[in-house]
Formats: structure tokens, C-alpha cells, sequence
């Protein structure tokens, strides 16, 4: 428990202004939860929609897969390079955390 700014129930005002808001209602569905079940629909049609099997040729073979199984890797890989690329480099990190300190 944090001390010095909470107030508790003795050092809240006496004439009704520290008192707590009443709970709000609570539905059973929030925004964010329909949201992620839309998209968790639309991404379950969209794999049952390219779940047929196609040539795909690297740099030394090739091999049959999936279309949904090449669009997954291919958004990993995208992510992953983008990550890299995007972090800080160590000396960029060093500068930035001497910066904060100062």
C-alpha cells in the first residue's frame, strides 16, 4: 500500500465529497470483446477461404502448402524483420537512457 497521497477513510472530508461514485453498471458484453470476436470470425473465414495447397518455391526447393500456412509465416517473418530493424541499437539505448538520467 502506497502512503502519503491515498487518502483513507478518516482523512476524507466529513460533508459528502470524499465519498466513493457508486459502481457502474456492468454489461455482459464490452465494445473490445465484439471487436476481437468480429476479428477472430473474419480471420477464421479467411483461413477456411485459402485452405487450399499451392507451389511454393524458396531459394534452393520448392514445396506444397497451404495458402493461410505462407500468408501466417510471411506476417511473422514481416513482423519479426520489422522489429529488428526498428529497435534501438546499443549506443542509441545508452544515449537515451543518459538522457532521462539528466
Amino acid at each position: 500500500m502506497r502512503r502519503g497521497d491515498d487518502l483513507g477513510p478518516d482523512d476524507r472530508q466529513r460533508d459528502g465529497e470524499g465519498r466513493e461514485p457508486p459502481p457502474l453498471p456492468r454489461s455482459g458484453v464490452t465494445p473490445r470483446q465484439a471487436l476481437i470476436a468480429v476479428l477472430a470470425i473474419l480471420l477464421l473465414a479467411f483461413g477456411i477461404a485459402n485452405f487450399e495447397r499451392v507451389e511454393v518455391s524458396f531459394l534452393l526447393f520448392s514445396t506444397q502448402a497451404r495458402v493461410i500456412t505462407v500468408i501466417a509465416v510471411a506476417g511473422a517473418l514481416g513482423f519479426v524483420i520489422g522489429y529488428f530493424i526498428g529497435r534501438p541499437t546499443r549506443e542509441q539505448r545508452k544515449w537515451l537512457r543518459k538522457r532521462e538520467d539528466d
